[in-house]
């Protein structure tokens, strides 16, 4: 809308009026929409400053303090204290081994696993579709149902992997699976590898769809062999996608509790005693909320670096592909 040329003073008047009064409906219109957005988001942005934001800073401030549910308050500011005595204490450096001795195995034979299922369901078969929904089950189990039913399953005298292999011929006597170390671990790594193997087969097998059959087709006719089209072709084009399966896996594992919790507890003699653990048994066994808060960040500051990491190989994959 413009101003007359030869108009007198009020049409002049009249004129700006109409401009500022469309301006002023275009700035509330959008004043509206973004009271709108901070409205409907107003109940996530509750929920997330109430579960996370705050149990973060305030678990932060109890990082410096001596806070003991024992004792009881008031707390006492120790500075870093906390964090000195856990660079000193053997059970902080003795849980973050036994969380690789836990997560390495799990991941790889998750991945070989995955793998090879995933493989063998990228082909035309029959049954495909029934065959991978039947494979997802174990992940779509919570993990306390998982641990609970695995230590039925791993009981010395009723429970049923014994009870078979003495039925088989297999054992004589009943085999406790959790009495030694590396039998408790392996059992931990058995049932891991159980639960989150099919997320890794589901993963690598959308990698795997999205390959264009074109490049397999050349290969043929190159006169390529099965394996070398699987080193050649797939292995490369898949590597992202498994990368990022791994560091989703890592994250996870990373924070391992309720499988240690109801199969070993943390035993025999702390040799499945993960990171979250120790940090579960300083809380709530000891009562020292501080020190426990202090480990635990250890944990938040491992996952975010993950955080990092997968972030930065997902931005690296979409400028490749772009």
């Amino acid at each position: 809308m413009g101003i007359p040329s030869g108009g007198s003073a009020s049409d002049c008047y009249e004129a700006m009026s109409g401009m500022l009064g469309k301006e002023r409906r275009v700035l509330k219109r959008k004043l509206s929409t973004r009271q709108e957005a901070y409205f409907f988001a107003s109940p996530a942005l509750f929920l997330i400053v109430a579960f996370v934001i705050f149990p973060l800073c305030y678990s932060f401030y109890l990082t410096f303090q001596n806070y003991d549910l024992a004792i009881g308050p008031p707390a006492e500011y120790v500075g870093l204290e906390n964090y000195q005595e856990m660079l000193e204490d053997k059970r902080f450096w003795r849980s973050w081994l036994n969380t690789f001795i836990i997560i390495f195995p799990s991941i790889t034979l998750q991945l070989l696993l995955g793998l090879g299922i995933a493989l063998l369901l990228n082909r035309p078969i029959r049954g495909r579709a029934f065959i991978t929904s039947l494979l997802i089950i174990p992940s779509m189990v919570s993990p306390v149902s998982a641990a609970m039913a695995w230590r039925m399953l791993f009981g010395v005298k009723y429970g049923g992997i014994n009870n078979f292999f003495m039925q088989i011929g297999l054992l004589d006597v009943y085999f406790d699976w959790f009495a030694t170390p590396a039998r408790a671990i392996f059992s931990i790594v058995a049932v891991e590898v159980w639960h989150n193997t099919s997320f890794m087969m589901i993963v690598l097998l959308a990698g795997l769809q999205s390959i264009p059959q074109e490049l397999y087709e050349a290969g043929e006719v190159d006169g390529a062999s099965a394996w070398q089209k699987f080193w050649w072709i797939t292995l490369p084009l898949l590597k992202f996608t498994m990368i990022v399966a791994l560091l989703i896996r890592m994250i996870d594992l990373t924070k391992i509790f309720g499988l240690i919790y109801l199969l070993t507890f943390g035993g025999p003699a702390g040799s499945t005693q993960t990171v979250a653990f120790s940090t579960y048994l300083s809380g709530f066994q000891d009562f020292r909320i501080s020190y426990a808060s202090t480990l635990s960040y250890v944990i938040v500051v491992g996952v975010f670096l993950l955080t990092l990491v997968f972030q930065k190989v997902s931005r690296f994959r979409e400028g490749g592909e772009a």
